[in-house]
């Protein structure tokens, strides 16, 4: 009989691992899964996933002469070494006082209200000290600890002893071997932060390989200008070559670490400084940038100046200046970051391909923004052709 008491508690955990499988795999609790760090609110919406696990493990449970086998434990140390104990301990209280509810005049439920919250603290207090590597050994133990808890408190405070023992003989077995639903749990949890971090190691190189093609195209002739300039207007010629410098430095210290916006927009003066040497009253750069120390991608605003000029203003057919204009606002909780000019406008086939992730390989350097955009906030360019020119905007925030 205690075979079949093992087998069917070991169908049941099977059941709260699958059940917890399918939960890690929703979107709003996988995101939340995935964080580095908790915030309050998260650790309050895995508190109740583990709490109603808990309770369900409860209503799930097999009766047995006023001891009820179940995986509420399971429940309550997996949420404890995976999350720490402003999980677990809620989740052992809040179970351990309905279980002591449920069945008010059962022998055991004492002892088990006692240790659903004994597992919460004690699995809590390991949740920091432990190794990712060691977290299902960790788990299981801590799962086989508690349920002896119970077992000890069961013989100790239960009356008679001959039933106590009874209970204890029938259904230790089966809560030790149910505590390995612990190392399940834990090892879904840390598949979703494996996975996370395989997806971050091909963002980081997905950023490298497109911050790398994202690379100048003017030097040459900028040179040529500052040559030009050399012959007369030495002090000019100086102060480009610290234009040009200050870029080249820039691009030389690319990586894959946000920057202070105040340096993207210096890099976006010193490019602008040497265009408007180059091409003089046909050019006019605008600047209206809110005071703010948000940090944004390398090399993400430049690039859509670069467009604007090459493509927006230099291809106009008249004597009008061409006007740039490059803007940083300010709003409630991101930055709004546009380059507008009043050329020829964008082509609508260039925005769907953009969108659409089919640019030909020598026009990509507005695709490559859109997507670094995408792969650091998840959004990329808004385009929008104008009557007279094109309109670019997007948001980033810390």
């Amino acid at each position: 009989m205690r075979q079949n008491y093992l087998l069917i508690l070991l169908e049941k955990t099977s059941f709260i691992v699958v059940l917890f499988l399918l939960i890690s795999k929703l979107k709003i609790f996988k995101n939340i899964f995935e964080k580095d760090k908790y915030t309050q609110k998260d650790l309050f919406v895995i508190s109740i996933i583990f709490t109603v696990l808990s309770i369900m493990g409860t209503y799930n449970g097999i009766v047995y002469k006023g001891s009820i086998l179940n995986t509420r434990i399971i429940t309550i140390v997996s949420g404890g070494i995976l999350f720490g104990p402003f999980v677990s301990i809620p989740t052992g209280i809040i179970s351990g006082v309905h279980r002591l509810l449920m069945y008010p005049g059962s022998m055991t439920s004492i002892p088990c209200f006692i240790s659903s919250i004994f597992a919460g603290i004690f699995s809590g207090l390991f949740y920091k000290k432990i190794r990712p590597n060691y977290k299902v050994f960790y788990g299981i133990l801590v799962g086989i600890i508690s349920e002896n808890i119970t077992i000890i408190l069961i013989y100790l405070l239960c009356t008679p002893k001959e039933l106590a023992l009874d209970i204890i003989h029938t259904i230790y077995l089966p809560l030790v071997v149910g505590q390995f639903g612990i190392g399940f749990m834990v090892s879904i949890v840390n598949t979703i932060e494996k996975d996370k971090k395989d997806i971050e190691a091909r963002k980081k190189a997905e950023m490298s390989a497109l911050q790398r093609q994202i690379n100048p195209h003017f030097i040459f002739n900028a040179l040529n200008t500052i040559a030009s300039f050399i012959r007369f207007d030495p002090k000019k010629a100086r102060d480009l070559i610290i234009s040009l410098s200050t870029y080249l430095r820039h691009n030389l210290e690319l990586n894959d670490n946000l920057i202070n916006i105040k340096k993207e927009i210096e890099q976006v003066k010193s490019y602008v400084d040497i265009e408007q040497a180059r091409f003089g009253n046909t050019l006019k750069v605008i600047y209206d940038i809110d005071e703010t120390n948000i940090k944004s991608p390398s090399l993400i605003i430049q690039p859509l100046v670069e467009n604007a000029i090459l493509h927006g203003i230099l291809p106009m057919d008249n004597k009008n200046y061409g006007i740039v204009k490059v803007s940083v606002k300010n709003l409630d909780s991101k930055v709004k970051i546009s380059v507008e000019d009043n050329g020829i406008g964008i082509n609508q086939n260039v925005i769907d391909n953009i969108y659409s992730g089919n640019m030909p390989e020598n026009k990509i350097g507005l695709y490559n923004v859109h997507l670094r955009l995408k792969l650091y906030y998840g959004k990329g360019l808004e385009i929008t052709k104008l009557n007279k020119g094109t309109l670019i905007e997007f948001y980033i925030w810390g």
